[in-house]
């Protein structure tokens, strides 16, 4: 009788006991996600071993030792940040004895706003054209938000925004993604752009005529293609000024044919690769909407897998599919099942890039010293096999961020356009545009002269470097080369090292001088400029 005169009441407070339990439950399952993904990570870490170790050893080649601790701590903040480590954080985790003191590294960088922002670098360099009008502002735009969702979202969700942005640069900086200069990208080059980033294939070759060395068909590239029409109105100049990016969905690539703002095409329905046509639902919406649902989708053959072989690729100076975005049944990967294994735990794991990063960088492949065990041929094969880390080249961006963390910012200079930025005026003159093999060094004198020799790191920069580090060294010149070397370098001179930088010092005779010299020597080395 109570509970029938109460009923209502009794409900009520039976559903915020529920609805709290559930709350608690959910809480319980979020701090449960992250410490087994965490515990998932160092597993997945355990099988990439065991994969890259019995392929190792089926070639009978040795393995390289593992890093030591000066070696890992600059290749991860370098790897994960875009920059070297502050003479702080490299002399603390040195200094630290504790044997999980790795793990907590990566831990540390992967939840910093800089991991964001290092991704972010790179996807502006890889989606923005060097070329394009007003490409600094693009540029940083672009960058702050790939930056915002680096950090916070997965990949799925992230290609997904970039894919079916609308509306105006200023108001959503996905946009840029579609825009080149003043106008929409064109169809040809949208459909080329998004099947090597986010799909790992160069469908360009087929844009003509069919592939001739792999299976790509002109009609699979072309029905690729048709899904970008409908932003691709022959009065987009005027549309993108004053709507931004929208979607017509009574423009085809007949259309475009007609107003003669394609040629050499091949008029084809939206068509996905492979041969899947749209279904009767995904006709109703726009078409950038359905390519995305179906590229993100967890069962397609292409997404995760060229995503995993290129984060691969960017950690390892490799990819397991070299090169990195021309994967076809006849360019096989190195290690097959390690790259399926990967795909899979990817997918598994909701798109999470950090997951993917945490298990590579945990790996013991990952933490192998970068000099060889081996000699000539067999040195190759070691590299190949990823038996030891490969030495890659400093990105334009990482190299200026790492001149910044040692020298401080730069300094103005003649002759850079102040408006531009020191930051941008540098990344252009020392950058190349794509994706630039990571191991291929394609700098030439003019660059080695302007590092040499610009003000905007030397002069009043290094003065201030060496005035800092005297100073904590307690006006020591040991002990101020033991810092400037850390500082520079992230490591301690050796005593080889050690002893030629006295005795120089002992023969300029201005202990000053002879810091600020050194100092510009070790900058100016390939050690600094190389990630190993």
């Amino acid at each position: 009788m109570i509970f029938t005169c109460h009923r209502p009441v009794f409900r009520a407070a039976l559903r915020r006991l529920i609805q709290t339990f559930i709350a608690f439950a959910l809480l319980a399952g979020a701090a449960g996600v992250c410490r087994a993904g965490q515990a998932d990570a160092a597993e997945l870490a355990k099988l990439i071993d065991q994969q890259v170790e019995a392929r190792l050893k089926s070639e009978g080649v040795r393995a390289a030792e593992l890093a030591d601790d000066a070696e890992f701590v600059r290749r991860v903040h370098l790897d994960l940040h875009g920059t070297v480590p502050t003479l702080e954080q490299a002399k603390r985790f040195l200094a630290d004895a504790t044997p999980d003191k790795r793990a907590r590294l990566v831990d540390s960088l992967l939840a910093d706003a800089r991991y964001g922002q290092h991704l972010a670098d790179l996807w502006q360099g890889y989606l923005i054209s060097p070329l394009a009008d007003d490409q600094t502002k693009r540029a940083e735009r672009l960058r702050g938000w790939l930056a915002e969702q680096f950090n916070t979202k997965p990949w799925d969700q992230i290609a997904t925004a970039l894919l079916t942005a609308t509306g105006k640069m200023e108001d959503n900086p996905a946009v840029t993604y579609l825009i080149e200069g003043r106008l929409p990208r064109a169809v040809p080059d949208l459909t080329d752009l998004t099947s090597r980033y986010l799909l790992g294939v160069r469908l360009n070759c087929a844009q003509c005529h069919d592939h001739p060395f792999v299976k790509w068909k002109q009609e699979e590239f072309w029905g690729m293609a048709a899904f970008f029409t409908q932003i691709q109105t022959p009065k987009r100049a005027k549309q993108v000024y004053e709507k931004g990016v929208v979607d017509d969905p009574s423009l085809t690539l007949a259309t475009l044919r007609d107003a003669a703002a394609i040629d050499g095409f091949m008029p084809r329905p939206p068509t996905f690769l492979g041969g899947q046509a749209l279904t009767a639902d995904a006709k109703a919406t726009p078409h950038r909407v359905a390519l995305a649902q179906w590229l993100t989708a967890p069962e397609n053959p292409w997404f995760a897998r060229a995503t995993v072989n290129r984060t691969w690729w960017r950690l390892m100076g490799r990819g397991i599919v070299q090169p990195v975005d021309d994967m076809h049944e006849a360019n096989a990967p190195s290690h097959p099942q390690l790259l399926d294994l990967l795909t899979r735990r990817f997918t598994e794991s909701g798109f999470d890039l950090k997951f993917l990063t945490r298990a590579i960088v945990s790996s013991r492949a990952y933490q192998r010293t970068s000099r060889p065990a081996e000699s000539g041929e067999a040195a190759d094969k070691q590299a190949a096999l990823f038996g030891r880390m490969a030495i890659k080249v400093l990105s334009a961006g990482q190299l200026y961020d790492s001149l910044e963390t040692v020298c401080g910012p730069a300094t103005k200079v003649t002759g850079i356009d102040a408006r531009a930025g020191t930051r941008w005026e540098f990344t252009q003159f020392f950058g190349d545009s794509g994706d630039p093999e990571p191991t291929a060094y394609r700098r030439g004198i003019p660059h080695l002269l302007r590092q040499m020799n610009s003000g905007q790191f030397a002069g009043r920069n290094l003065d201030g470097l060496v005035a800092r580090l005297d100073t904590a060294a307690g006006k020591s010149p040991d002990g101020t080369v033991s810092e400037l070397f850390l500082a520079i370098l992230s490591r301690p001179p050796s005593e080889s090292e050690l002893r030629q930088a006295k005795g120089y010092l002992e023969r300029v005779g201005s202990t000053s001088n002879g810091l600020r010299e050194l100092a510009w020597v070790l900058l100016m080395t390939s050690e600094f400029s190389l990630n190993h």
